[in-house]
């Protein structure tokens, strides 16, 4: 992949997004030896600025609808929206998106915080939008349409001062959002350990046994 290139999802139906570049090569999130990007056919993978730190996956509809419940804390969802939050120390965000047909396996140990909670989905066709709203990628097509999915937001923040590797380098966080059918209707906090996380998540340490 180029230097500094986002990878884009093309979506069958839809028509395909130019590449954007930026002056911070992207920093994908690892996968384990057994995992190639095969193994994840509905994998999308964004350098995002965050200038502001949050960004959106949307289906073109309003923030908040008052007839849906939402969440809070690391994330806002209604029906058609999520807000996401990220760490505010970071200039850059490797985000990537996963799409699945069932719950795929956990990957708590390569992140800091977790989250999973319901969504949804109010047309089963979202986009990635940055801070700006500003679109930066459609998405797979989720496979039951309209309905209800399962998400779990999980997030990593950027390394500590003078522990970035490279000199001059920008802090950036890495997130992964994974999404399949199903319906939750309780928000559990699977794992906080950062400042970030205990922020929106005040006393999650605590209840936790």
């Amino acid at each position: 992949m180029p230097f500094g290139q986002k990878a884009l999802t093309e979506v069958p139906g839809r028509p395909a997004l130019r590449a954007r570049t930026g002056a911070e090569p992207v920093e994908p999130i690892s996968m384990s030896a057994s995992e190639s990007p095969a193994t994840h056919p509905g994998r999308t993978e964004c350098d995002l600025d965050a200038e502001y730190p949050y960004f959106y996956l949307s289906e073109h509809t309003s923030l908040i609808n008052h007839r849906v419940s939402t969440w809070s804390g690391m994330v806002t969802a209604s029906a058609g929206k999520l807000k996401l939050q990220l760490p505010s120390r970071a200039n850059r965000a490797c985000v990537a998106i996963e799409v699945h047909r069932t719950e795929p396996a956990g990957v708590l140990d390569d992140f800091d915080d977790a989250i999973e909670f319901g969504y949804p989905s109010a047309t089963g066709a979202p986009a990635l939008l940055d801070w700006s709203r500003a679109l930066v990628s459609d998405l797979p097509l989720l496979p039951g349409g309209p309905g209800d999915y399962r998400v779990r937001y999980h997030v990593k923040e950027p390394a500590e001062p003078g522990r970035r590797p490279g000199a001059g380098s920008l802090p950036r966080a890495a997130a992964l959002v994974q999404i399949w059918p199903g319906a939750c209707r309780e928000q559990a906090e699977l794992k906080i350990t950062s400042a970030f996380g205990e922020f929106w998540h005040p006393g999650s340490r605590l209840r936790r046994p």
